[in-house]
């Protein structure tokens, strides 16, 4: 790369230092496995860039997630890209952040005024939704909603300065980072669209298996004994590391790589775990989007998330957290695994629906909490973990610790059978399971009689209330409904009374 042009990617780069934090939520190893399938790709009838006959190199999270670079008849070409995977339905509205940023760094590099050299921006996304067509529309639209965010924030942060006196801080957005450049026109958006498009792409699942395939075809005769799964996580782990030092990937260094020492991150599939979950963590901020509970809640559910997101991420860090999140949210049975292998990866997945729920969940009662007036929260507060469970320790709760565990089965008995065992554990033991939301089908009062079920406790006052607390030497706990935190309703709910003891649910 020549100098000029390594100096404006890495100029253009540095101006996004202060990027929305969102977009590191998913998709980090779904852009590290499409990323190596272009670079399989480069050059030929499959380039993803639909450049022939060229040998390129790939710098890996610059700019966007990544840049691709090469020199051809004396012409420098830059193709820059956008990743994005949504496993469920994602409209318009998901892209206009990252629209917006490729907009932004497009008007950088038109502000350079790079002679013989050609631009070209593409966002590669999987989602269920159809096709986006051109990239104006949406552009414009993710403009006029900037505008009203930044209309709304605007009036809530001079009513702080009215009650408080104290001036409100703001960040500059990409909004006022376009408007800084002083670039953005009408033409210019018109160009922008005539050099940037959406680009659909396969699913995590298929895009992982094409990589798979094509790196067995193109360097499993080098060594007889490498797998199809070691030479998957030998390469997204040799583009992990290059990207975290700067350095620059090639087909040609692949090759050079496959030739030699091989080797894969020692925290690989913990990385990988980690990921997934993150994933399942923007389908549940997509199913808050698509319930049409107004931006406003979508924007506050986003926030909550990447808090939890933060915290898991930082805790998975530990291989005993990791297997005591799983121990404690599936009331399903689990496979034995080691840590940082396949089989702990595959456990993940198939406690999907479990992991799902109890996100689903606590973003509630946080979002609830702060609702009803409660203070900045700490995850690390709320949470006791150790090597057995993962323990809620929620503020406004009367009755002890918790425990928020995947749904239960229709089968109430074969879940308690693999669940109960772990939670009866003396280092464990919570005093309350937060079990399921109340749609219809499971109520712990009409399937099945505790001591001291919760949703069986008379009201205080009409009768003598029953201890409340459960002795850890006692085979019996609360096991929570949970009718205030229904399935579909996000912004409405009686969320204090689940935590209350004595609540009573009305028919």
């Amino acid at each position: 790369m020549t100098t000029t042009v390594r100096q404006t990617v890495e100029q253009i780069h540095n101006d996004n230092k202060n990027r929305d934090a969102f977009p590191s939520i998913n998709g980090y190893f779904y852009q590290f496995e499409l990323t190596l399938l272009h670079i399989l790709d480069d050059g030929s009838g499959n380039d993803a860039f639909e450049d022939v006959d060229c040998q390129s190199s790939y710098m890996i999270e610059k700019i966007e997630d990544y840049v691709k670079y090469y020199e051809k008849d004396g012409n420098n070409f830059i193709r820059v890209a956008q990743i994005k995977h949504h496993a469920n339905y994602a409209g318009p509205a998901t892209y206009y952040d990252a629209v917006m940023f490729l907009y932004y760094n497009y008007l950088n590099f038109l502000e350079r005024n790079i002679v013989d050299t050609e631009y070209v921006a593409r966002i590669f996304h999987y989602d269920r939704s159809k096709e986006k067509g051109n990239m104006k529309p949406i552009l414009d639209s993710a403009f006029i909603t900037s505008e009203n965010k930044k209309k709304k924030q605007k009036e809530a942060d001079e009513e702080s300065e009215r009650k408080t006196g104290i001036p409100v801080q703001r960040n500059d957005d990409v909004l006022d980072k376009i408007y800084e450049t002083g670039l953005d026109s009408k033409d210019n958006r018109e160009a922008f669209a005539t050099i940037a498009k959406f680009v659909k792409t396969e699913s995590h699942e298929d895009v992982t298996e094409s990589l798979k395939s094509k790196l067995k075809e193109r360097y499993q005769s080098l060594y007889k004994h490498n797998s199809e799964e070691f030479l998957y996580a030998a390469s997204v782990s040799k583009l992990i590391k290059e990207g975290k030092i700067g350095n620059e990937l090639s087909l040609r260094d692949l090759d050079v790589y496959f030739n030699g020492e091989v080797e894969q991150l020692e925290n690989f599939y913990a990385l990988k775990i980690s990921d997934y979950v993150k994933g399942i963590i923007d389908s549940n901020i997509l199913s808050v989007e698509l319930n049409r509970s107004g931006r406003d809640v979508y924007e506050q559910y986003k926030d909550i998330y990447i808090e939890i997101a933060r915290f898991i991420e930082e805790k998975f860090k530990i291989n005993e957290y990791r297997k005591s999140f799983l121990l404690s949210t599936s009331p399903k049975e689990m496979r034995k695994f080691e840590a940082n292998t396949l089989e702990e990866y595959i456990a993940f997945t198939e406690a999907s629906d479990a992991i799902s729920q109890l996100l689903s969940k606590l973003s509630k009662i946080i979002f609830h909490y702060l609702d009803s007036g409660g203070e900045a929260f700490d995850l690390n507060d709320w949470f006791k973990i150790n090597e057995h469970g993962w323990l809620f320790d929620y503020p406004g709760e009367q009755r002890g610790i918790g425990v928020i565990t995947g749904d239960f089965s229709y089968d109430v008995f074969s879940s308690l059978r693999h669940i109960l065992p772990r939670l009866k554990n003396e280092k464990l033991r919570p005093d309350v399971w937060y079990v399921k939301h109340d749609d219809g089908f499971f109520n712990a009062s009409q399937s099945m009689k505790y001591d001291h079920d919760y949703s069986d406790v008379p009201i205080e006052g009409e009768e003598e209330l029953l201890p409340y607390f459960c002795d850890p030497a006692e085979d019996h706990f609360h096991m929570q409904c949970l009718r205030c935190l229904s399935l579909g309703n996000y912004s409405n709910s009686k969320i204090t009374e689940i935590f209350i003891h004595g609540c009573h649910r009305e028919e």
